[in-house]
């Protein structure tokens, strides 16, 4: 807020308005006087009353000028605090424009009532620290699902005010199922140091701005400091995990039977203990719109990494989705099966997540459609898919970074692209 000077005038005339009435004041003293001060010629007498009321007005202005000081310091002071309080308050009461968790200022992004949420800082990890990224030969991708829409990160895996959700997303556990998918890539690359991992989705929220999932799910991952493998969730719960292949292996120093947090360090076989790496083997990828170009984005930007293809890649995402991933994108890419591993991470039924109803949801919205269009260039409902998750009209530039793949890229079936054309045709 500007200084007060308004605020210092009208605290002067007030000032002047008392010094006028402490003059008044000596005047009908003057009538007051005793018997023989009253027989005073009127000089003397106006020279006892100066000396008399000397002292007390000059206590009463130091008085009053000390008061207009404070005074003046307070207002200020009030002032910000309103401005503070104003800036953080509730617009209107009610979500005005219809996006769920938005109905406060404090919610908006740097805008948490908790200003020192700081999670990067000079110390924090380089990401390709001593190259280590780009010496992966492991891709490791966690699909993205929405965008965050709060400063309060640190709420990211209970509170759903925090993140922009469809309608058909609330009261299914979405915070905790976005949460579990980080954490369950970040334990899949503590097991290979020879991996990268990729927090893949675009800008799709029209209304948020161009916010990508991928650099939400980054954020995420430092504000509550998951790289050495910690859970934010006591206890797994009836949390499901589909993980066949044993991928997301608990470390020594996760969590355990005793539901107690992992340590900030890793240990290994000798015993020692290690800085994690995950963080400096991290990125993202922000063009995807949808589940296919998750997948096949992520690998050319596995290549702008590393200058190669990935010789294996595990996929994390919801149980349900295991066969549009398996089946349908690794088939349509010709990614070969047993260099591919899924795992499906549910969030437990009790935060109203039901697979029944969401593997119903995906063979209705998401298998039908790509099974006769694996390429999601034909059907209606995956074009417009597309076209509203991508709403700033972003283009990929990965037929220029992946020549390679400049053929899949563009390919669109409905028949399935030749071996021959994808840099991998031979592993």
């Amino acid at each position: 807020p500007p200084p007060p000077w308004p605020w210092i005038c009208r605290l002067r005339s007030l000032l002047m308005l008392s010094t006028f009435s402490l003059e008044k004041r000596q005047e009908q003293e003057l009538i007051s006087l005793p018997s023989d001060e009253a027989n005073m010629p009127l000089k003397p007498k106006r020279r006892v009353m100066r000396h008399r009321y000397r002292g007390v007005a000059s206590k009463m202005r130091g008085n009053l000028q000390y008061l207009i000081f404070m005074g003046v310091i307070i207002l200020w002071i009030i002032q910000i605090i309103v401005a503070r309080n104003y800036s953080s308050g509730p617009i209107g009461g009610s979500d005005s424009d219809g996006l769920p968790g938005m109905n406060r200022v404090d919610h908006l992004r740097g805008g948490s009532g908790r200003r020192n949420l700081i999670w990067g800082h000079s110390d924090s990890q380089r990401f390709n620290e001593k190259s280590i990224a780009s010496q992966a030969t492991h891709l490791i991708i966690v699909a993205g699902h929405s965008v965050l829409i709060s400063g309060d990160v640190e709420n990211a895996a209970h509170d759903e005010s925090v993140w922009w959700l469809y309608d058909y997303q609330r009261n299914q556990g979405l915070p905790q199922a976005i949460v579990s998918h980080i954490h369950a890539g970040i334990k899949i690359a503590l097991e290979d140091e020879n991996s990268l991992l990729i927090f893949s989705g675009g800008e799709t929220r029209a209304q948020i701005g161009p916010e990508t999932e991928g650099g939400s799910y980054f954020r995420v991952a430092d504000a509550l400091d998951l790289w050495d493998g910690n859970d934010v969730f006591l206890d797994d719960g009836d949390r499901y995990i589909d993980d066949p292949e044993g991928l997301w292996r608990l470390r020594k120093g996760g969590t355990g039977d005793s539901g107690k947090t992992a340590h900030s360090s890793i240990e290994n076989d000798t015993g020692n203990t290690h800085k994690s790496s995950v963080r400096a083997r991290t990125t993202t990828e922000e063009y995807a719109t949808d589940s296919f170009q998750n997948l096949s984005f992520s690998i050319c930007r596995f290549k702008e990494i590393t200058g190669s293809y990935p010789t294996q890649i595990s996929m994390v995402s919801f149980s349900f989705k295991r066969t549009r991933f398996e089946t349908l994108h690794a088939g349509a890419l010709q990614w070969p099966l047993d260099h591919f591993h899924f795992v499906g991470v549910d969030p437990p039924s009790s935060t109203g997540f039901n697979l029944q109803d969401s593997s119903e949801g995906e063979k209705n919205n998401s298998l039908q459609p790509f099974q006769t269009d694996p390429y999601g260039c034909h059907t209606e409902i995956l074009q417009q898919k597309r076209k509203e998750r991508n709403p700033f009209t972003r283009t990929a530039p990965y037929e220029l970074t992946c020549p390679e793949m400049k053929d899949l890229l563009k390919w669109c079936g409905p028949e399935l692209i030749s071996k021959v054309k994808v840099p991998w045709g031979r592993l």
